[in-house]
């Protein structure tokens, strides 16, 4: 990438009228098209900071994260194996979240043996066995 030389005299307009002095489009900061794509460019692609460990000391415990940056919700879950998890919280059936509030929006945290879906009762363990 050339770098541009700082001119000897004068100003940068001057020096260099190929840039132009029209005011510069905003149109990138307030499109929502624009958004999607950086959201979908960066935020599922890259690791996103939802939590610290001590949120889940113990085998079974698990907090709920709703991510607007990559339109998602996951249930992140410590297993028997002492091992963290992360998993989408949606049921694959019908989409609906396995765990949620009476306000499907707020996040959730707790301690449990299993998820189940509140639409049909699929059910998965919380903890993986050691």
């Amino acid at each position: 990438m050339a770098v541009a030389q700082k001119p000897n005299v004068g100003s940068w307009t001057e020096a260099y009228p190929e840039l132009g002095t029209a005011p510069i489009s905003y149109e990138d900061s307030i499109s929502p098209e624009f958004f999607e794509a950086e959201r979908k460019a960066i935020f599922r692609r890259c690791w996103l900071n939802v939590g610290r460990v001590e949120q889940v000391p113990k085998p079974g415990h698990y907090f709920t994260r709703e991510l607007a940056a990559a339109n998602t919700s996951i249930i992140v879950v410590r297993g028997k194996d002492q091992k963290l998890r992360a998993f989408h919280n949606i049921c694959r059936h019908r989409g609906n979240k396995p765990v949620w509030t009476d306000y499907p929006g707020e996040e959730d945290r707790g301690t449990c043996q299993q998820f189940a879906c509140k639409y049909h009762g699929w059910a998965w363990r919380a903890a993986a066995r050691a």
